[in-house]
Order: structure tokens, then sequence, then C-alpha cells
């Protein structure tokens, strides 16, 4: 039971805060031994999900009933959705063995994660923009997206960093990079739960997934009050995790 209440708080805060959850559980298992089998993430990543679909359900309930009511604004925006999903699809589609192989390379973990750190932490160079999502900064950051499927890449530090450099407004970047990850981790989440052959203890599974719920809505609470002018010290972290660990290797 610990062991899913400890796997439950890594996978809701850094599911969320952009310092790669599968960065994190990678590091755990290799590192300490915490092993996250696939019932226990299916669920934690139903918690997380549906955590998101809470934090961002007036958006989500405006975006339907402006789709319902054919209205362009809200039309064009879940075209953007689509649009930003695209190359996700292709790359798993295309190098899904690559990708699997990436998550039993530590170090290319340990250097992915030091890579975010990177992207995260010059988005403080940046200077702010206050423009909306469009065409073409939506297929950018669904290139970013694309690139966070690899362990250590954050999703949402990508996505949203990339909304930084593309000028887009720090609050929109934050609402459209998690919006924009509702269809890829649903069709994950479903195929998570496809691959269950076990009989899991259900409290166990239960308890995880309204933990990582609860945390994970906290963790998107303190991005969005720090994404718009603290967003890049997520970066320090990363780095300073990445450096000390691809130390402990070396030594």
């Amino acid at each position: 039971m610990i062991k899913i209440i400890i796997l439950a708080i890594i996978q809701g805060f850094t599911e969320f805060l952009p310092i790669s959850s599968s960065g994190h559980l990678a590091i755990l298992e290799n590192f300490m031994g915490i092993a996250e089998p696939v019932s226990v993430a299916a669920f934690l990543h139903l918690g997380t999900f549906l955590a998101t679909i809470f934090f961002f359900k007036q958006e989500i309930v405006q975006l339907l009933h402006g789709v319902f009511k054919k209205k362009p604004q809200m039309l064009n925006y879940l075209l953007y959705i689509i649009i930003g999903n695209i190359p996700i699809v292709i790359f798993v589609v295309l190098f899904r063995d690559f990708i699997e192989a990436t998550f039993t390379d530590i170090k290319l973990v340990i250097i992915f994660l030091g890579i975010t750190g990177m992207v995260v932490l010059l988005t403080s160079i940046v200077k702010k923009g206050t423009k909306q999502i469009s065409f073409i900064n939506a297929l950018s950051i669904g290139v970013g997206q694309m690139f966070a499927v690899f362990p250590g890449l954050s999703r949402s530090g990508l996505t949203i960093a990339v909304g930084f450099y593309s000028k887009v407004d720090p609050q929109e970047a934050f609402r459209f990079s998690f919006l924009l990850s509702l269809p890829a981790v649903f069709g994950a989440n479903l195929l998570e739960l496809k691959e269950i052959t076990n009989s899991p203890n259900p409290i166990e599974l239960v308890i995880g997934l309204l933990i990582s719920f609860i945390s994970g809505y906290i963790a998107l609470k303190i991005l969005r009050a720090l994404v718009q002018r603290w967003f890049y010290i997520f970066g320090y972290y990363c780095l300073l995790i990445s450096f000390i660990l691809l130390l402990i290797l070396i030594i």
C-alpha cells in the first residue's frame, strides 16, 4: 500500500509539473528498485487524466458547447487540438519499438531530463507573448508533445516552452498544452488498460487513483500560478537532478 501511495504522489505531481513523470519513474526503478506494474500505471494515469478533465471542466464545457453551436472560434480551437495531435500519432506509429527501447536506457533518460531542464530554463530569456493559438503554433506545440514520448522529456515542459518561444500568452500556452494532451493521454490509457493481465487489488488501485487525482490537481494549480513568471525554475530542478545522477553513474 505504501508503494502505491508513493507512486501515486509522484505520478500526480510529475505528470503535470514540467519535470517528466516517465523520467522520474524510470529513475525510481533503476536506482531504488521501485517498479510500477502495468495495472498500477493504468489507474494512476487514469487518475491524472481525470484530474485534467476536472481542472479544465469549464474550458471543456465551453469548447463542446461552442462546437455544438458551430461557433467559428470554438470550431477552430478544436481543429487546433486535432492538428496538434497529428505529430505524436504519426511518430508513435512509425517509431513505437524505438521509443519503448529508450525506457531501459537510464543514461539516456537522465540526459533527456537535462534537455528538459535546458528547454524550460531558457524560457526565462524569452519575452512573454500575447498571441492566442493559431494553426502554426498549434502544430509547433504538437511537435513538442511528439518528442515528449521519450522518458525524461516532459510533455508539459516542452509544450508550454514551445508556446513561450512562439510568443503565445503563457496562460493560453498552459491551457492549450493540457487540452491538447487529453486525446493522446486517453488513447494511451486505453492501451494500458487493455494490457492488464493479472488481478490487482482493487482497493489499492482505487486509493492510487484517488491520490494521483488529488496530487495531480494540486500540481495543476501550482503550475498555473507559476507559469506566468516562474515557469523557468523547474529547469533548474531538472538540470540539478540530471547532473547529480550522471555523476553517480560515472562514479
